[in-house]
């Protein structure tokens, strides 16, 4: 399996796990739906063999109708996202028969482009689409939930230094940790959602200072290179990955880190694929 698959898919993991108890919570504070009964629907609407939904819930509202909440965590612009989005809808509605409400949160690092609403003839469609990066840290980090404290790092720091940031993160963790096994597999977690802020090294080395016991070399996206951007191999071999991570739509600093390729060579490409070349 090509490293960049592998990638999505750790990514897909790690925010399952992290938001696997929290969701509903994430949904009110993030999404903005009123609270209610939230319960899990299944997740296997796959229309190819690598693709499933990220978050499905049937939701019952204190006041209203019940709905299906549809989310997905996207960490580049994709630009096959809208055609996607409309294929779930279509899945779900066929399922459910209820009033379907589909978000995108994108936690990548490049400004948020993709293209949420389609007007054809005789219908109309469109998802929401909400930016993680226009919401302040602090309103992950005052939380009580380890699991949803580590999603700060994936939010706004308001100019403050990403250092200090880090340190009240892993702090905060200290604290609500119930022991050890739980502030390592949180801080794992921390360590490798910072790749997607250009922040996993910056982590690391702040974990470590705080004599925190992780050995990220042992974790799968380590290995692939997220952390230190290395790869080994020809350059050509890592050009036509970077190829092929861009037409899945990652984003461009993360390409190049991940690749230990010039931002300058991955932009040069990505015109290339923009160019159909």
């Amino acid at each position: 399996m090509p490293s960049f698959v592998r990638m999505a898919q750790d990514y897909d993991k790690i925010f399952r796990e992290v938001l696997k108890d929290i969701f509903p919570v994430i949904a009110q504070k993030v999404l903005g739906i009123a609270g209610g009964q939230y319960k899990p629907l299944p997740v296997d609407l796959q229309y190819t063999s690598e693709r499933e939904a990220d978050q499905v819930w049937e939701v019952t509202p204190d006041a209203g109708d019940p709905f299906v909440l549809h989310c997905e965590l996207q960490t580049g612009n994709d630009k096959g996202m809208l055609p996607r989005m409309l294929l779930y809808y279509g899945f779900l509605y066929y399922r459910k028969r209820l009033l379907i409400r589909q978000y995108v949160v994108y936690v990548g690092r490049d400004p948020v482009g993709m293209t949420h609403v389609l007007e054809a003839e005789n219908m109309a469609f469109a998802y929401h689409l909400v930016d993680l990066k226009t919401f302040p840290y602090q309103t992950f980090l005052a939380s009580d939930r380890t699991q949803e404290v580590v999603l700060a790092v994936l939010a706004d720091f308001a100019g403050e230094p990403a250092a200090l940031v880090a340190e009240k993160i892993i702090a905060r963790l200290e604290t609500l940790s119930q022991g050890k096994l739980e502030l390592s597999q949180r801080t794992l977690q921390l360590v490798r959602l910072a790749v997607l802020r250009n922040l996993g090294t910056t982590i690391y080395n702040i974990a470590q200072k705080m004599a925190l016991n992780i050995d990220i070399r042992e974790d799968a996206l380590f290995q692939e290179g997220k952390l230190e951007g290395k790869l080994e191999g020809k350059e050509e071999l890592r050009e036509e990955t970077a190829l092929n991570m861009l037409k899945k739509g990652m984003d461009v600093e993360l390409i190049s880190e991940i690749m230990n390729l010039p931002v300058e060579r991955i932009t040069q490409l990505k015109q290339q694929v923009e160019a159909g070349q």
